[in-house]
């Protein structure tokens, strides 16, 4: 036990030696993702803001055709301007983003009290005309609405005899479980941290010290390579988790001091610490499989090339769920990626964890660190190991 202690002291103080790397391992793994997320996410929301607020210049065709229409537009923030010559390409171009028409036969199906017809045109493959396109929505409905309802009285018809149904909506969904349907994507980024968090050191450790030749002489000393090994793997591991450790308190402050967020997005102290607690296997996986890997690479670059590989580890379960949703089973809970996954939508819905799943989730993820660690110290006790082949 003090030989691997020793081992851990001495990887643990050579890495620090190198603040630039720890501080840019640091920025780029554990807090450019929330910056990014932060950052896109107040800027959307603020410019949501202003685009539902702000002035909305609408291209009316046909405006003669049904003046009150328009005047009740321009009543509710709408500048009614000069349609364009040509609708389809106006849209194409995007000189505007929705351009209203009103046909001929409007004034006639108006004073016949039928259903007056009007065009709306845009491109909906154009996100940047989204907004625009529903505020655009809601207005024509709710003039439509008010207006069938004024229809109905003037002939002593109840407006509410047209529904047969009154339809109660009762939205069971607490504010925890919202918040957990808000950061679907948290799990995705904390997951790849916990998992790759310690890849550049891991590399350095193993392939790096085999390419500067110092490996060869640590695996000489009287000691045996698996010890050599899982102190190589603490250090590593140490690190691995003051990444999630950092990553998280990124987030929770981020979601603290973001007032332009959605509010569901909250995350609490004790949840912060529940979903570290759960990363820990899948940290544990990662620096064992680098190792492994790393142990069977002769360069640095060799190493390196696998971690475009081990990246869609955590890519392909994490998207899958995220796209087609299912319900939450055992079995799931042994699977690497897919468990903790589950285990931290679980935790930031708020709904709670039988101990029969936690027990498979920790057998189940010990056991296949143990196998990838004996493959690693197979590999370490190997001669072509001591000898850098």
């Amino acid at each position: 036990m003090n030989l691997i202690l020793t081992v851990m002291r001495k990887e643990w103080r050579d890495l620090m030696r190198d603040r630039r790397t720890v501080l840019i391992g640091l920025a780029m793994g554990a807090l450019l993702a929330p910056a990014l997320i932060i950052g896109m996410n107040a800027y959307a929301a603020e410019k949501r803001t202003k685009q539902l607020e702000s002035v909305l210049k609408l291209p009316v065709a046909g405006a003669e055709f049904a003046p009150n229409l328009v005047t009740w537009l321009e009543q509710r923030n709408v500048d009614v301007v000069d349609p364009p010559a040509d609708i389809a390409e106006a849209i194409k171009t995007q000189e505007h983003e929705v351009i209203l028409e009103i046909t001929e036969d409007y004034p006639a199906q108006w004073y016949a009290q039928e259903n007056a017809r009007v065009n709306v045109y845009y491109d909906s493959s154009r996100e940047s005309a989204r907004v625009a396109r529903a505020r655009i929505d809601g207005m024509l409905s709710q003039y439509s609405s008010q207006l069938g309802r004024m229809r109905m009285l003037s002939r002593g018809v109840d407006p509410g005899s047209a529904s047969a149904l009154l339809v109660v909506r009762n939205d069971l969904a607490t504010e925890a479980s919202r918040a957990g349907q808000a950061l679907l994507f948290l799990p995705y980024f904390l997951i790849l941290t916990a998992f790759l968090g310690g890849a550049y050191f891991v590399i350095d450790v193993t392939a790096g010290e085999r390419e500067r030749e110092s490996l060869e002489s640590l695996l000489l000393v009287p000691a045996a390579a698996w010890q050599i090994m899982v102190g190589k793997i603490g250090a590593c591991l140490g690190f691995g988790l003051m990444m999630i450790t950092v990553a998280l308190l990124a987030f929770k402050l981020s979601f603290s001091f973001a007032p332009n967020l959605i509010v569901e997005m909250k995350l609490s102290w004790l949840a912060t610490g529940a979903i570290a607690l759960s990363l820990i296997p899948i940290a544990l996986i990662g620096v064992s499989l680098l190792t492994l890997l790393a142990a069977n690479a002769k360069t640095v670059k060799e190493a390196q090339s696998y971690m475009s590989m081990l990246t869609l580890l955590p890519i392909i379960p994490t998207f899958a769920l995220m796209i087609n949703p299912i319900k939450t089973q055992l079995w799931m809970y042994a699977v690497p990626f897919v468990s903790q996954n589950q285990l931290i939508m679980a935790i930031l819905r708020g709904e709670a964890v039988g101990a029969l799943e936690l027990a498979v989730y920790a057998a189940s993820q010990l056991a296949i660190a143990v196998i990838i660690l004996s493959l690693a110290a197979w590999r370490y006790s190997s001669e072509r190991m001591a000898l850098g082949r």
